[in-house]
């Protein structure tokens, strides 16, 4: 399939975007002393979010990389 490979590697650097943007979430959120508590949870639900969507987009680069090797 032509253009498998790239878009497998454009869902892993959108992967890693979200990785990013979870390792941040979770600083937020564990930064009791100067963060409010309802900011921090807010932080962690984010943080949730940013994993579970590295997590589907690393399965999708996966995917389009099986189906190229068909």
């Amino acid at each position: 399939m032509p253009g498998t490979i790239d878009l497998a590697a454009a869902y892993e650097l959108a992967a890693q975007w979200h990785d990013k943007n979870y390792r941040g979430c979770m600083a937020i959120a564990k930064d009791e002393p100067r963060i409010a508590a309802d900011i921090r949870e807010r932080a962690k639900q984010a943080a949730v979010h940013h994993s579970a969507s590295a997590a589907g987009l690393r399965h999708a680069a996966i995917e389009h990389r099986r189906k190229a090797l068909h």
